[in-house]
């Protein structure tokens, strides 16, 4: 299991909505495609943004909190078919509860309960390797030369992982150039 720190949120060029996930010794990254309301919430927290109403995110960290559950942490555990799959640990007074969440939502709530998000299972295969400080190589090299097409898995719906057509790879490589990483 590894550790993550939500990277950021971003648009590709054909402002499809994607979060970057990075590990803590900034070795490795994990871009996930989302939905544009789970990127929205998962931005505005992160700048600080203050809404006049509670979001839904915002409403599910109250809901645990008023049941006495805390949440732990989160855990991006699998692929299935190109889609990631998560759970949210929750802390209950009856005992840790597991629940499956798309990793959208899971990590909308992980960074407003400020808890951990880790990578387990197959999702590990998916990091991309981030070159060294110091050496000169572009995050577009960087994609590229941990890009397999053997691994790709398939078409880009939400929730998705590495893309899998040249089109798609452009898209990626433009990303994260865009992202400043």
């Amino acid at each position: 299991m590894l550790r993550m720190n939500v990277e950021g949120v971003g648009f590709d060029h054909r402002k499809q909505t994607v979060v970057v996930l990075k590990d803590l010794e900034n070795k490795k990254l994990l871009p996930i495609w989302i939905g544009p309301a789970e990127a929205r919430s998962i931005a505005l927290f992160m700048e600080g943004a203050q809404m006049p109403r509670p979001l839904s995110h915002d409403l599910m960290l109250f809901c645990v909190g008023a049941g006495g559950g805390q949440v732990a942490r989160v855990v991006i555990n699998d692929l299935q078919d190109g889609t990631y799959y998560a759970t949210i640990d929750i802390h209950t007074p009856n005992g840790l509860l597991h629940i499956d969440a798309r990793p959208s939502d899971a990590i909308a709530l992980a960074v407003r309960a400020q808890c951990p998000v880790f990578v387990d299972g197959a999702v590990l295969g998916e990091l991309i390797d981030i070159a060294p400080e110091g050496e000169e190589q572009s995050l577009n090299a960087r994609y590229e030369s941990s890009f397999s097409g053997e691994n790709a898995p398939g078409e880009t719906p939400t929730e998705t992982a590495v893309p899998a057509s040249s089109d798609e790879e452009t898209r990626f490589r433009r990303l994260l150039g865009d992202l400043d990483l």
